[in-house]
């Protein structure tokens, strides 16, 4: 077995060079021989992941991590960590809108006026998220149709969800360097723009919030806390499923908690357990009311994607997918520069290394465990491509994503501990100005694109509007809401429907609007 094991290891260390080589040559040459990169970025995902499995040894933690009181240097880990997200995200604050965003705007007005509406409306793609609704129609009172207000406040919650991280981490029995890496790890991992600056993600950003504050109260609880870090994990809970659907698993993170703790099959998990049960099937049955069915998106056929999955795509979004996007959140329909071909190369180096880790299998039981149960409501839409579109889906799994690595992380020599945590900042930082880059063209792009728009006195007939722009989210929908927001601002301006429309065609070479005469078909 042990001989079996080594020629394993064997064979995947050298696919995994075989593989990064590959990769670094088409992020420094361009698709010479292979346009995506998303096959060998799997390989590599799956080889590290492997290789950490088969080198896990297999002893065993403590009934109990050692309770740790919070001191300052946990304070000042926050800090860092705080400071972190306000250094890579500041520029991001003055985005303009984009797609979504501006229906979003106009009917978190319209909840304004109707608070019976917040909990009876059910969302366009087969959603119900009613404290989303609440938030939006609070959060606009104040933010209004002002963007860097709106970014402000996405980028306040992402802050507080990166410092539960490290408070989760630190309750599960990390070490503080530890804990400090996976927050860090979560702040600026490079799917984060699409969650954190798009306002159509901020129903995300919700549910991570209260997912890892009941979980860190659960924890909290089950270590000797009183009744009330009970009853604030199952509020927390019932607050996390309102605001999106991903949360509805949440009973299954403390299953997993249970089990690391070899706790499970207890009376007391039991009688835990029970009350997360009957509210998560009590808020589900409510939802399949409001919807008048399961609801989320459906397919062509009309069928909801959640029940029309074969073994094939779960496969393919769990095993393949999931490993690609979390291991390299690079879009790369936007071309990457050299200067982050060489951070690329740094990166590959360093996970190779890191395969060199010992952890024991208990240690993965949490991460991994976190990781698959919180990909599991996003799973019919995991098939993300290299644009990284839909990839704020992964804004919660990603926290069990950055456990695993920091597991890993804590299983090498103290200076290779530092040196591969860098690594893995760094290219993760790289990454996610590369993606904010393509997110700052494509809104200073869509707030001219209304701006030409609503100078027109006219009415307005737009040709060519593309609905994404260097795989960020463009005008698929939008366009019209962003039309009347921009002449809102300008109420001394007179309009004249009954004139020739302006007519306005995209030119995909300049990437912006121009008029053409009205006689122009």
């Amino acid at each position: 077995m042990a001989a079996v094991r080594r020629w394993a290891q064997l064979a995947l260390t050298a696919a995994l060079v075989v593989c990064a080589l590959a990769l670094a040559v088409r992020t420094l040459a361009g698709p010479l021989y292979f346009r995506s990169p998303l096959n060998v970025e799997s390989a590599i995902g799956l080889a590290v992941v492997l290789l950490l499995l088969l080198r896990a040894t297999a002893g065993q933690t403590t009934s109990e991590p050692a309770k740790r009181r919070p001191g300052g240097w946990d304070a000042f880990a926050i800090l860092l960590i705080v400071g972190l997200i306000a250094a890579v995200f500041w520029r991001s604050a003055g985005f303009y809108f984009l797609s979504d965003d501006f229906i979003l705007l106009k009917q978190a007005k319209s909840f304004l006026y109707s608070f019976r509406g917040l909990f009876a409306t059910a969302g366009a793609d087969g959603s119900y998220r009613p404290f989303t609704h609440f938030y939006m129609s609070v959060a606009y009172t104040w933010a209004g149709t002002n963007p860097m207000h709106w970014h402000w406040t996405e980028l306040s919650i992402h802050a507080a969800n990166s410092i539960l991280v490290f408070v989760v981490a630190r309750m599960l029995g990390f070490s503080r360097f530890g804990a400090a890496f996976a927050a860090a790890l979560f702040a600026v991992h490079g799917t984060r723009p699409e969650a954190v600056v798009w306002l159509a993600g901020r129903a995300d950003l919700l549910a991570a919030f209260f997912v890892l504050l009941g979980l860190a109260s659960f924890i909290r609880f089950w270590s000797g806390g009183g009744a009330w870090w009970f009853v604030g994990s199952l509020l927390s809970m019932t607050l996390a499923i309102l605001s999106k659907e991903s949360a509805y698993t949440f009973a299954l993170l403390l299953v997993v908690f249970l089990v690391s703790k070899n706790a499970v099959k207890t009376r007391r998990a039991l009688y835990a357990l029970i009350p997360f049960l009957v509210v998560t099937v009590s808020l589900l049955a409510w939802r399949i009311t409001i919807l008048g069915g399961l609801g989320g998106y459906r397919n062509q056929s009309g069928h909801s994607e959640a029940l029309s999955l074969s073994v094939i795509t779960v496969v393919k979004a769990l095993v393949l997918r999931l490993t690609a996007i979390l291991f390299f959140p690079v879009n790369w329909s936007h071309k990457p520069n050299a200067i982050f071909g060489v951070i690329m190369i740094l990166y590959l180096a360093g996970l190779i290394w890191l395969t060199r880790a010992r952890v024991r299998w208990q240690a993965l039981i949490v991460p991994l465990g976190f990781l698959f149960v919180l990909a599991l409501p996003p799973l019919p839409q995991l098939l993300i491509g290299a644009d990284l579109q839909k990839a704020r889906l992964l804004y919660l799994p990603a926290m069990g994503f950055c456990l695993v690595l920091a597991t890993a992380v804590e299983g090498l020599k103290l200076k290779s501990q530092w040196v591969i945590a860098i690594m893995i900042l760094t290219f993760n930082i790289a990454a996610l100005f590369h993606n904010l880059s393509a997110w700052e063209q494509a809104a200073q792009k869509a707030q001219a694109a209304c701006s030409l728009a609503a100078a027109c006195p006219n009415k307005v007939e737009v040709r060519g509007l593309p609905g994404s722009l260097n795989g960020v989210y463009f005008f698929a929908n939008g366009f019209q809401e962003c039309l009347e927001m921009q002449r809102n601002k300008d109420a001394s301006q007179a309009f004249d429907r009954s004139q020739h429309p302006c007519v306005l065609s995209w030119d995909s070479k300049t990437e912006q609007l121009s008029q053409l005469p009205y006689d122009i078909h």
